[in-house]
């Protein structure tokens, strides 16, 4: 797979992921955080399941090389209950921007943990990106406990990140990456999701859990994995960021949430900010670059 369909296919699953908090948002009226998280990855876990199977028939093992699975599947867990949990308590548009603070999260932690820096205009790009989700959610005007709750599990979703490219690249099995996230969100889910909900309930949203769950929570983290092996963790957080760009658009259209003028230069700020991270690198390669400037 080249870095461009593969990029391409990422910001297909940012829109996915998009339509979700719409879906996560109307659930949250419905159904606990716990029950629809454990739900929801219930259904990705099974719409899944075949192709884990088939990728560990040719693996020759289902367990073989796996263990970097159970500390992705937990901080994957945990930041998707925190995420469930704010959007109880936050507008759609703030979640989808404040989850965006991903994109500078990964290459600090990248330059943390591993000394690796990404290309000067990745950096660039990532700024850019930043100051979309700011206009895009109106600013730090006040911060509510939703909102924080948000934060914390853009750094959790950042972490996952990274960990989905040391799993996918040293296993070579994208699908039982996938698999194993879906599984702790089913497992942690229902242990805090408390007394069982009414089937009434479950009823009542089974339109947004089959989309939270087969598409959102199935297909797109799905390409997130695949796509993963063949783009870089701060390209791959640029490109899935733009789903604050969706999910401010899904709302506008579906909940009637509206954009302000500063919202819509948000959006071209996102835009801009994913076609330098594609393109900028191709065109201007590291070797030509010193301390972040041409050399000429």
């Amino acid at each position: 797979m080249s870095r461009l369909t593969a990029n391409s296919l990422l910001l297909l699953a940012a829109a996915l992921w998009g339509g979700a908090f719409v879906a996560q948002a109307q659930s949250a009226a419905y159904l606990s955080a716990g029950w629809y998280t454990g739900l929801r990855f219930l259904l990705a876990f099974l719409a899944v399941l075949p192709l884990g199977v088939a990728e560990a028939r040719r693996a020759g093992s289902f367990l073989a090389g796996l263990g970097g699975i159970v500390p992705l599947g937990l901080v994957f867990a945990v930041s998707s209950l925190l995420q469930q949990w704010a959007l109880e308590l936050t507008s759609v548009t703030h979640a989808g921007f404040l989850t965006g603070l991903y994109v500078i999260f990964v290459p600090v932690l990248e330059v943390v943990f591993f000394r690796r820096a990404p290309h000067p205009l990745v950096w660039l790009a990532a700024v850019l990106a930043l100051a979309g989700t700011w206009f895009l959610g109106g600013g730090f005007y006040s911060l509510s406990r939703g909102d924080l709750l948000v934060i914390i599990s853009a750094l959790g979703f950042a972490v996952q990140i990274l960990l989905v490219q040391h799993v996918v690249r040293g296993t070579g099995r994208p699908v039982a990456a996938a698999l194993g996230q879906s599984l702790a969100c089913m497992v942690l889910g229902s242990a805090v999701g408390g007394a069982l909900p009414h089937w009434h309930a479950v009823a009542s949203c089974l339109p947004q859990l089959l989309y939270g769950g087969i598409i959102s929570g199935g297909l797109a983290f799905l390409l997130q994995a695949i796509c993963q092996r063949h783009t870089g963790a701060t390209d791959t957080a640029i490109i899935l960021m733009t789903e604050a760009l969706f999910a401010a658009l899904f709302a506008a259209i579906i909940l009637h949430e509206r954009m302000s003028h500063t919202g819509w230069l948000g959006c071209a700020l996102l835009f801009g900010a994913l076609v330098l991270a594609q393109i900028g690198p191709v065109l201007l390669p590291r070797r030509v670059v010193n301390n972040g400037f041409p050399t000429g």
